[in-house]
């Protein structure tokens, strides 16, 4: 059985395309990340628990 995950098998690709690992592009998930750094909402409201809330003592 192939798994999407690991692209397309090597008699199947064409020549000199690098072999994917995923199914969403690159670019995309960089612009993503960009995206996510930028945003100056995510500094400004908690959004959910911290890695200090593990170590609370209820």
């Amino acid at each position: 059985m192939h798994s999407t995950y690991q692209g397309l098998p090597e008699s199947s690709r064409p020549f000199g395309v690098h072999r994917s690992s995923g199914l969403t592009d690159p670019a995309v998930l960089q612009a993503y990340v960009e995206h996510r750094v930028a945003d100056p909402s995510l500094l400004s409201s908690a959004s959910g628990p911290s890695y200090a809330d593990f170590f609370v003592t209820p």
